[in-house]
């Protein structure tokens, strides 16, 4: 059972600035992110929470390459190009080691902890259904730069119970 959530939080909110959110309203979040998680893993069909979840994730990715962007000074074209500065930024910014690499038509990442800021909030716990959105998330990432389709994959979480996340992101035709 995770603890509360701490006194405030701060979530940015578009390009106005930092908005602190009291104790109260992210217990609240907290727990509506339970509650749809936990109906949508147990009385949900699959597919419904794999678009549910995934199109969750698409804010997501849209946070992640903004961020990319700005470190980089520039908009990848290509998913070469964005692997790079993905990597680039985990590396000088977040001090990660853990980097995205690609073989063929496929990008592959994994972590040894849940990297979703939700789940380091406090927020959400991981879980088979949870996982879903950073799934969508990746395809999310990588569609704009392929001009084929995108899925992908996860391989291990740690919300089904193994002891890393890995998530490949196919690049189809």
């Amino acid at each position: 059972m995770r603890g509360p959530v701490a006194e405030e939080h701060q979530v940015k909110k578009g390009g106005s600035g930092v908005v602190e959110i009291p104790s109260a309203a992210a217990e609240r979040s907290r727990a509506w992110i339970d509650a749809v998680t936990q109906t949508l893993g147990e009385h949900g069909d699959r597919e419904l929470s794999r678009l549910a979840m995934a199109n969750a994730g698409e804010a997501c990715a849209a946070q992640i390459l903004e961020k990319v962007m700005a470190h980089c000074g520039r908009t990848p074209t290509s998913v070469d190009e964005l692997i790079e500065a993905i990597n680039r930024r985990r590396l000088e910014i977040l001090g990660m080691s853990n980097l995205w690499r690609r073989e063929g038509n496929r990008a592959m990442f994994s972590l040894d902890r849940c990297g979703c800021d939700l789940v380091e909030a406090g927020l959400a716990e991981p879980s088979p259904v949870f996982c879903l959105c950073s799934a969508g998330m990746c395809q999310h990432l990588f569609a704009p730069f392929w001009p084929g389709q995108v899925r992908a994959e996860i391989v291990k979480s740690l919300g089904q119970g193994d002891d890393r996340c890995e998530f490949v992101v196919h690049l189809g035709p």
